[in-house]
């Protein structure tokens, strides 16, 4: 019976956290996105989430949490809830994590932390300003499959200094068949049998493959690669990708 309640308490845990990611890819013209989330338990750690910024822009955020399970996915919520209250009416992405970190400082615990990458993307100047708190590498893959940006961390995960002030970078400029990688550390961290990782560069080299598919395609495909890379074994981390190509 207490089995069967565990398992029941973790079905509903999952239906209200798949309930909070996007409900399908947003329709920008010019740009083909899409976004996957796959959770190591019944609720992971792990999100990604699209939402209307100010000036026209769209905000496109990937978030960690440190572990998985049910707990990680309260914070995972927590957080979503104050990136999307905050960019209602704050257009600077450090701006918004700065805040959003003052605020969940104040409920993470020694233990945990939130790596989040939030990127406001322009669709009319084909733009791309992001801030990234803690978090993995995003990547700028040009027409030809050449790296032509490395989206490197900005400040610390959330909630481990609440006086933390996060600075957006540079702004990056977008260009006619451009793909740009936003992920987790799960994905580059997955372990094959012989205790190898997956990697980035594997990582790099399969979208570079695959960059003439859409972009729901490259998701769908960079999944079942690192399943294969790990035959099958258990997964040991949520993981989360977002593809944006650009048309």
């Amino acid at each position: 019976a207490e089995l069967r309640r565990n398992e029941e308490q973790f079905r509903v845990a999952r239906e209200i956290q798949q309930r909070l990611f996007p409900p399908g890819p947003p329709r920008l013209p010019g740009f083909d996105i899409a976004g996957a989330s796959y959770p190591a338990d019944a609720a992971g750690g792990d999100y990604f989430d699209y939402f209307a910024m100010l000036d026209d822009r769209l905000g496109i955020v990937v978030g960690d949490v440190t572990g998985h399970g049910v707990g990680p996915a309260l914070l995972m919520a927590e957080t979503r809830a104050y990136l999307r209250l905050l960019a209602r009416n704050r257009g600077d992405v450090g701006d918004i994590l700065t805040r959003a970190n003052g605020v969940l400082a104040e409920d993470v615990g020694s233990e945990r932390f939130v790596t989040v990458f939030l990127a406001a993307l322009d669709p009319a100047a084909r733009k791309l300003v992001y801030a990234s708190a803690g978090h993995p590498a995003g990547y700028v893959l040009g027409a030809e499959g050449q790296t032509r940006a490395v989206l490197k961390r900005t400040g610390v995960p959330l909630g481990i200094r609440p006086d933390t002030e996060y600075k957006p970078a540079a702004p990056v400029a977008l260009e006619p068949g451009d793909v740009v990688l936003f992920l987790t550390d799960g994905i580059e961290e997955t372990l094959a049998p012989d205790n190898s990782f997956f990697g980035a560069e594997r990582l790099l080299e399969l979208v570079r493959s695959r960059r003439q598919l859409a972009a729901g395609e490259i998701v769908a495909a960079l999944y079942r690669a690192v399943r294969e890379f790990a035959q099958d074994e258990p997964q040991l981390d949520d993981f989360t990708v977002v593809v944006i190509k650009v048309l």
